[in-house]
């Protein structure tokens, strides 16, 4: 019974985050701002309405490359040190970093002015979340975190309508396809209980698991003054079940080595309601000024609930998380045809994202931390194409976390930054 106690911890914790981002597009990561002017194809993730500000047929390519940087210690736990060494002087064991840690976020949409100044839609394929990482197998991190990602594409068709002059309105539709992988060493001790006698002291558990959900945007774009924009949208909660295997390895050290558990599991995963809104200003003809803010309705996730098949003893699981509201703010400017270098656009800001998740939840394979952050990026216009390049670095707030509630105990502390460039071509066909 102690050996399934220990696998249900291992399966409730093993899942990655799969909760979206916003940097996808170059206006958004260079200047921060994009809600409330979306002028290129990521209207069709950010607002929908914003379709009326592209006129005729275009196509667009934008591809984003993060690379998040972590350094962690790990606070010892009950018994670790007979298994990962005694910690260093200070209390705390060495420093861990990732072997790998990227994200890639690439979208390729197409927009055609159906009625002239009426009517517009779009059609677009991108990957707002396709994060991964992994830690060597003798890492310190071996019973937390192996390797693990997500990856998250969505198919998405939009529609915007000009109402009048100075208002449209517009919503997207379409479907999301949720992947996740988990896979690390179970800590042989549970509960004060050596199980290292039964599964060895390295049992290997890895988790897979697949969802297709439906998932939509509504929003709104306005111009009530011929300086400034204003801009909306709501983002519908997505709920889906996660299925797919789970598989217990026992070490090469127990007593029947290799010997395997496979069963099946079903997860409940919640992406929250979202709201955005952002305005814009051109304080000169050459200046633009924008703001824009985001907030995830995160407090209707209060636990992760799975059903297991196939392992005996073990039904279904509870994981509580208890997560909070959590909000991001951000400004920029653009500056733009300047006398001398017409075609040239100039963006930079900056932004604040707050953390949803209880210090005392967070794991390896969720390590959702606060950040703050800078963009800087450039647009270049030239016949028919505008090119744009950004780049957009982000300092992580990691806390201290002493009170961990997790299996092992996930205490530690660090720091860690993300560096993402991201890459844009338009095409006015």
């Amino acid at each position: 019974m102690v050996v399934l106690l220990a696998l249900a911890h291992v399966a409730r914790t093993a899942h990655a985050g799969g909760f979206g981002i916003p940097e996808i597009g170059i206006r958004e990561t260079a200047m921060g701002a994009v809600i409330g002017r979306p002028d290129d194809g990521s209207a069709i993730y950010h607002n929908p309405a914003g379709l009326v500000l592209l006129p005729g047929v275009q196509l667009y390519l934008s591809t984003g490359l993060a690379l998040p940087r972590t350094t962690l210690r790990l606070a010892p736990w009950d018994q670790s040190d007979r298994y990962l060494g005694a910690p260093e002087a200070d209390g705390y064991y060495a420093s861990i970093t990732p072997s790998r840690a990227f994200a890639v976020i690439p979208m390729l949409a197409v927009t055609a002015e159906l009625l002239p100044h009426r009517l517009y839609a779009g059609l677009g394929l991108y990957v707002a979340n396709a994060t991964g990482a992994a830690f060597r197998e003798n890492s310190l991190a071996r019973y937390h975190l192996i390797e693990g990602y997500i990856v998250a594409p969505q198919l998405m068709g939009a529609i915007a309508y000009q109402l009048r002059p100075d208002i449209a309105l517009g919503a997207s539709l379409g479907a999301v396809n949720m992947r996740v992988h988990g896979r690390r060493y179970i800590f042989p001790v549970i509960e004060g209980n050596d199980v290292s006698s039964i599964i060895g002291s390295q049992a290997e558990v890895t988790l897979d698991g697949t969802a297709w959900a439906p998932a939509w945007t509504i929003g709104a774009y306005g111009s009530p003054h011929p300086r400034v924009t204003w801009g909306a949208a709501i983002v519908g909660r997505i709920d889906a079940t996660l299925e797919g295997p789970v598989r217990i390895r026992y070490s090469d050290d127990a007593p029947t080595p290799g010997d395997t558990l496979e069963g099946k599991q079903a997860t409940s995963m919640l992406l929250p309601w979202t709201f955005e809104a952002g305005v814009h200003v051109d304080v000169s003809p050459f200046v633009e000024l924008g703001t824009e803010a985001r907030y995830w309705l995160y407090h209707q996730y209060k636990r992760q609930h799975s059903d297991i098949v196939g392992i005996f003893l073990l039904r279904e699981l509870d994981t509580p998380k208890n997560y909070t509201d959590s909000w991001e703010v951000s400004a920029g400017a653009r500056v733009h045809d300047l006398v001398s270098r017409p075609r040239v656009e100039l963006m930079a800001g900056g932004n604040y994202d707050s953390s949803p998740a209880p210090a005392n939840t967070i794991t390896l394979d969720q390590p959702i931390f606060a950040h703050y952050g800078v963009h800087a990026g450039v647009r270049y216009a030239l016949a028919h194409y505008r090119i744009g390049l950004s780049y957009t670095h982000y300092w992580y707030t990691v806390p201290t976390i002493t009170d961990s509630v997790t299996i092992p105990p996930t205490n530690l502390r660090g720091h860690g930054d993300n560096h993402i460039v991201t890459i844009g071509i338009e095409a006015k066909l």
